[in-house]
């Protein structure tokens, strides 16, 4: 979605990108990001390319929240009005980039920091079709278990006449008090005004695929195991065909039980030398290996009874 940058590396700490046209660099734009609290540090490495570093510790891109958290109720009118409305402010004078791998938000949905571009003004006052799209992404990608007239809202919205980011709050606020409206007026100030997730969203890994030297580079390793086991739970079945199988409610755990107490990432079952291992990953309600908590990579063997909060299930192999 971005036409004016291109990322070199990322990590859980640091965003290393560069302009794709350095001729664009504008660098007065720094002074500006520097003052707003909602945009990430950044500093420039290289002036001939154009190249830039963000700080971005804490935060994680926003397409990983979205994937992941499921809202409920007006979560997500309360989110996606105080994502919008930050995004307003600090693209006032400043070229933001509304693009769901650059706008960043806090692991627990309280807060919002943007990568702010250094080009120069020509090329960033007209940014209708890149909002545009931004919002039609979040439309798309967003969860939720009954306002399930945001995004309806939200793409109809899109093809009106008067779309623009600040009638985009204002119809939101309209819709949200229709569908949910305050009951008590003398109370309006108590109403809930605030967002925040009770565990942490944690980004994805996109971890590069390794080559084999024994082979040609096109060829890759392979990831799956050569043998089988899986979860008994409740009579229903969860293979474990992967070195690494994350275990939780979030909808990129290998193994995803929809159960109040387990946790978003709740455990992992590794398989290393034939052997399978499960490791607890901070969960809230913990895991137990018969009865015993995991408090470290424990050895799994078939017939084993793994408990994940309130969820138990039996370890099988074949």
């Amino acid at each position: 979605m971005s036409e004016w940058i291109e990322q070199d590396h990322m990590d859980e700490n640091h965003l290393y990108v560069h302009l794709k046209n350095p001729e664009l660099l504008d660098l007065s734009i720094f002074d500006r990001l520097s003052n707003d609290d909602f945009c990430l540090p950044c500093m420039l490495t290289n002036e001939k390319t154009a190249s830039m570093v963000y700080a971005i510790e804490g935060y994680i891109p926003l397409h990983d929240f979205l994937s992941q958290y499921v809202f409920e109720k007006e979560e997500g009118y309360i989110f996606l009005h105080q994502l919008f409305e930050q995004a307003i402010a600090s693209n006032r004078n400043k070229p933001v980039l509304f693009d769901p791998d650059y706008v960043f938000v806090s692991s627990f949905g309280d807060r919002f920091a943007f990568v702010v571009v250094p080009i120069q003004i020509s090329n960033w006052m007209f940014q209708k079709d890149m909002s545009e799209k931004w919002v039609e992404y979040i439309a798309k990608t967003m969860q939720t278990t009954t306002a399930f007239e945001i995004p309806g809202f939200l793409l109809k919205f899109l093809k009106s006449a008067e779309f623009s980011l600040p009638n985009l709050v204002l119809g939101l606020d309209n819709i949200r008090n229709l569908y949910y409206p305050k009951k008590f007026s003398f109370f309006k100030n108590k109403r809930m005004q605030t967002f925040k997730v009770k565990e942490p969203i944690q980004a994805f890994h996109k971890e590069k695929p390794v080559e084999s030297v024994l082979e040609e580079k096109t060829q890759l390793l392979q990831v799956k195991v050569d043998f089988y086991a899986y979860l008994l739970c409740d009579q229903e079945k969860y293979a474990l065909c992967n070195e690494i199988n994350l275990v939780g409610r979030a909808m990129v755990c290998d193994v995803r039980i929809q159960n109040a107490s387990i946790s978003l990432k709740h455990a992992k079952i590794v398989c290393e030398n034939d052997r399978y291992y499960i490791q607890d990953l901070k969960s809230t309600n913990k895991t137990y290996l018969n009865e015993k908590e995991v408090k470290r990579k424990m050895r799994l063997k078939d017939g084993m009874t793994i408990r994940f909060g309130d969820v138990v299930c039996e370890f099988k192999e074949q």
